[in-house]
């Protein structure tokens, strides 16, 4: 299929038109709230049938990092009502080029490297030498390519760490490349090249319908045919968004020490490193990463854990929509209502559109009127008395697809084609991207540790290998 509307590649393009509002905008606005916010973990089974076999709970945020490499909106939901996709500007590269990282190079953004203009710029935790964090300046303003990276304090933990790895790769390269651009270039081809074998390997295996999965990436079959590749919004403002499912109420950051998702969430105005309570050891994030087992991630499904249902209004601000009499109330941002209404305002298609178009079969009325003890749900109430049963928000239909047709252990059949489409095509629309060189023969990159020279085939493998990372040169600027 080809998209309804192409774009800009720092754009948003269309792939199904857009979708008619109800004449009752601002009853449909009222509906929209009442759905997201009965869309809450109130602690019951999320499956009848079979046990539950959910990812580490790691993927939640390495699948944030992916969704801040690959796109930035930073419109408000008014401007989401009143523009089309094609006129939000895609803040960073539709590509898996870690440029949420990199910035846009040293010469452009030279406050993220050191004085060499080669490596990145990492600090450390207050309490110790061993965590690595982000780079913080003298006032203690963080030093990122991207701010959102801080949001959470295991994301900016995992930025840092990708850093790290940049830097290690510069030390693998430089006994060979004397020159500094030319050294930067290679380390960072490295660093992207691991990083796009994670995100295609690893990560979209684990978390996508293993048949679209195998049908777009192992076979190559692809169902979208871009002439120019940019962002579609159905991804970015719906399909990209199952991750905020798998968010847990609570991690475990180390032996002794649970961190509930408050204390974690809405970090952006913090200043300076990191705390010693606040450094995490990412074997409770990856299984085999380090001493300690792993925790799951959240199932996907159409609740989300209470904190997100209590955003921080320094992080997300008071959102305004058109609607004629409807306004928000003053209780907390919930994030479930967000994401409703900039899909409304976005004129998304509904699920059933979205699935019918790729060939699936849609969800019955059954199916999205009740939970998983065959029992009608509020949630299912309210989309009956919405009459949205055939005409589901988009994201909402993905978390429900998921649900009741993965035992919401990884996304369902629409979910996955959006997401998988939407990354293989930032791939083959890239010239240097993994996928577009044939010299690297199916692997990801060498490493050469300091006894063996090796290959990272998955995240915990990654994850373990941190302390060797430590080993390149830290930024005393971050100190």
């Amino acid at each position: 299929m080809k998209p309804f509307r192409e774009s800009a590649t720092d754009r948003y393009c269309r792939l199904f038109p857009p979708c008619s509002l109800p004449t009752d905008v601002d009853l449909y606005c009222r509906n929209l709230t009442a759905l997201g916010r009965a869309m809450i973990d109130d602690g019951s089974r999320v499956s009848n049938n079979r046990p539950e076999i959910l990812a580490d709970c790691g993927y939640t945020y390495f699948g944030q990092f992916i969704a801040h490499d690959l796109t930035k909106d930073a419109s408000s939901i008014d401007e989401a009502w009143k523009k089309e996709p094609e006129q939000l500007q895609n803040l960073r590269t539709p590509r898996l080029d870690l440029d949420s990282l990199y910035g846009r190079g040293p010469a452009v953004s030279p406050d993220l490297y050191e004085n060499d203009q080669v490596r990145l710029r990492v600090g450390s935790a207050q309490s110790s030498d061993k965590g690595l964090d982000i780079c913080t300046g003298a006032q203690g303003e963080r030093i990122l390519g991207d701010e959102r990276n801080a949001e959470n304090l295991i994301l900016r933990q995992m930025t840092a760490v990708f850093a790290q790895l940049h830097n290690f790769a510069v030390d693998q390269f430089e006994s060979e490349i004397t020159d500094p651009s030319k050294l930067f270039e290679r380390a960072r081809r490295q660093t992207q090249r691991q990083f796009q074998w994670l995100v295609c390997h690893d990560y979209l295996p684990t978390l996508l319908n293993l048949d679209v999965y195998n049908k777009v990436f192992r076979d190559g079959k692809s169902t979208i045919d871009w002439d120019r590749f940019s962002i579609p919004i159905e991804f970015s403002a719906a399909a990209m968004r199952f991750g905020h499912a798998m968010v847990r109420p609570n991690y475990m950051f180390a032996f002794g020490n649970d961190m509930l998702f408050g204390k974690i969430f809405g970090r952006t105005t913090d200043r300076g490193p990191l705390v010693q309570r606040q450094e995490l050891n990412w074997g409770f994030f990856f299984q085999g990463a380090a001493d300690g087992g792993a925790v799951t991630a959240r199932p996907i499904d159409t609740r989300l854990s209470e904190p997100l249902h209590h955003l921080p209004g320094d992080l997300v601000g008071v959102p305004e929509i058109p609607c004629p009499h409807f306004r928000f109330s003053k209780h907390p941002a919930q994030l479930t209502v967000r994401t409703l209404l900039r899909g409304a305002g976005l004129h998304l298609p509904s699920g059933q559109i979205a699935a019918r178009a790729f060939g699936q079969d849609v969800l019955t009325d059954f199916d999205l009127e009740r939970n998983v003890d065959g029992q009608k749900s509020e949630q299912g109430q309210i989309l009956r008395d919405a009459d949205l049963l055939d005409q589901t928000p988009l994201w909402y239909y993905i978390l429900k697809e998921s649900e009741v047709r993965e035992n919401g252990n990884r996304l369902g059949p629409t979910g996955s084609i959006l997401v998988a489409e939407t990354i293989h095509g930032a791939l083959r629309s890239d010239p240097e991207s993994s996928l577009n060189q044939p010299d690297l023969e199916g692997l990801p990159p060498i490493w050469n540790l300091p006894d063996e020279r090796t290959r990272i085939y998955g995240l915990s493998e990654l994850f373990r290998l941190v302390p060797f990372f430590q080993t390149a040169s830290a930024s005393s600027q971050c100190l």
